[in-house]
């Protein structure tokens, strides 16, 4: 409202203030006050530019961000994939002694489901779950100061994890049956672990000790790297992350408190289906319950829907500003093209005058042309800089783009450029097929 009635009250008040007088000779050629709208415009025209450069630069950084948040890869296949909390807190098979058989029966049981392809269980699922992290040693290495020690994400996983998630195994193996209370304690590590902490060097068959500064505690052999997994923030780069096995966790299994802490009297089930995992829910729940009807069972949900439970903040959020950028766009170009048609169509009584005294088409049509381009080309520079310095400030907005992107600057001048000289293009032709005697008269 306050864009209408300033930009429609100034020109109305310059009106009133005009100089009848000189508007009555032949729309006052050649003077002063002529050459100072011409200018005027011309100036309107570059700053229309350089503004909606400014802008639409904004906008295609943040739809550029969209589509790549869009397209980020998880690590692990979300679809067909279901999962729940078991606790056994308050039961039976919270002992210490019955615990991990009750495990081990409870993934065969799960996994005998009709339409279950496999099953494992972790004690925090990714992008759903808590985040525990710890510091560790790795042998062979100095002792390193306090708050500089190597650190990770950890998590807990029972055999059968990795291919119900169908995480990527990149070197090594898994964590499988065999790994129990009487075999060597052993870890898999992440991608970003392996190479953060061991660079080019083969991690598998190192050991590593959790502890904080226990020379007592374990040393953990190395078996596996797999790839990386989104942990608790969508748009965040994965932490160095480790994976314990469960059956050589004491406080996984109530044996005891270790570095976990003494609450550890739940898991996460996950199950990977040949169909719609919600439709096996049912039948799930009922393997759980026939050991104990008593057993709690929460958070039911299917991957695909955590995962966009996850990123749903970030996407709408980016989808919001794509929208306005879009539109921002086609506002952009309307207005550009509104600009220069009439800068244009003021000049129907000079373009008459030249035809007049033998300037061909060809001749009118480059001469208008080649002061829309410089006028483009004036707003493009003072646009790029402008953009340059603003799109610094939107760096913490954006996701895998940077606020430089050449794709989304071309991409901006080129629609850009296109709309000028459309915009240019279609009044010029309009007024050079008119006759001279005739755009003399209306003038």
């Amino acid at each position: 409202m306050l864009t209408a009635v300033a930009f429609g009250l100034i020109p109305a008040l310059q009106a009133a203030g005009a100089n009848i007088s000189g508007s009555l000779k032949e729309g006052g050629r050649g003077d002063s006050n002529s050459l100072h709208r011409n200018r005027l415009r011309s100036f309107l025209v570059a700053s229309e530019f350089a503004l909606a450069f400014m802008l639409l630069i904004g906008a295609g950084l943040m739809i550029r961000s969209f589509f790549a948040l869009e397209s980020v890869d998880p690590g692990f296949n979300p679809q067909n994939v279901l999962s729940m909390i078991v606790s056994v807190a308050g039961t039976n098979e919270a002992e210490a002694n019955r615990r991990a058989v009750f495990y081990r029966q409870l993934l065969q049981k799960v996994a005998a489901v009709p339409g279950v392809e496999s099953v494992g269980a972790i004690n925090h699922l990714p992008l759903a779950g808590d985040l525990w992290d710890r510091s560790f040693e790795i042998e062979g290495r100095p002792q390193p100061r306090p708050g500089e020690e190597p650190f990770a994400t950890y998590r807990i996983v029972m055999p059968g994890y990795f291919q119900a998630m169908r995480l990527p195994l990149l070197r090594g193996r898994f964590v499988d049956d065999g790994d129990d209370a009487r075999s060597q304690p052993v870890v898999v590590i992440n991608e970003r672990a392996a190479r953060q902490y061991w660079s080019k060097a083969n991690p598998v068959g190192q050991h590593i000790r959790l502890s904080e500064r226990d020379t007592s505690a374990a040393w953990l052999t190395v078996v596996g790297v797999v790839a990386n997994a989104k942990q608790g923030d969508w748009a965040a780069d994965p932490d160095p992350e480790i994976y314990l096995a469960g059956f050589q966790t004491p406080a996984f299994l109530g044996e005891g408190s270790g570095f976990l802490g003494p609450h550890m009297a739940y898991l996460t089930l996950v199950v990977r289906t040949s169909g719609n995992p919600a439709d096996l829910t049912p039948a799930v729940q009922q393997a759980v319950r026939s050991f104990d009807r008593n057993l709690p069972i929460s958070q039911v949900l299917t991957m695909e829907n955590v995962v966009a439970e996850a990123n749903a903040e970030p996407r709408f959020e980016m989808l919001l500003l794509a929208v306005f950028g879009a539109v921002a766009l086609l506002l952009a170009a309307i207005g550009i093209y509104g600009v220069m048609n009439y800068s244009v169509s003021r000049r129907t009584r000079e373009i008459g005058i030249r035809m007049s005294l033998g300037a061909n088409h060809a001749d009118v049509l480059r001469m208008i042309l080649r002061q829309a381009i410089l006028q483009a080309l004036a707003g493009t520079i003072v646009g790029v800089t402008g953009a340059l310095l603003l799109s610094k400030l939107m760096a913490g907005m954006l996701f895998a783009v940077q606020p430089t992107d050449p794709l989304t600057f071309g991409a901006v001048t080129v629609v850009l450029s296109l709309a000028a000289l459309l915009a240019t293009f279609i009044p010029a032709r309009k007024a050079i097929q008119i006759e001279p005697v005739v755009a003399l008269r209306n003038e």
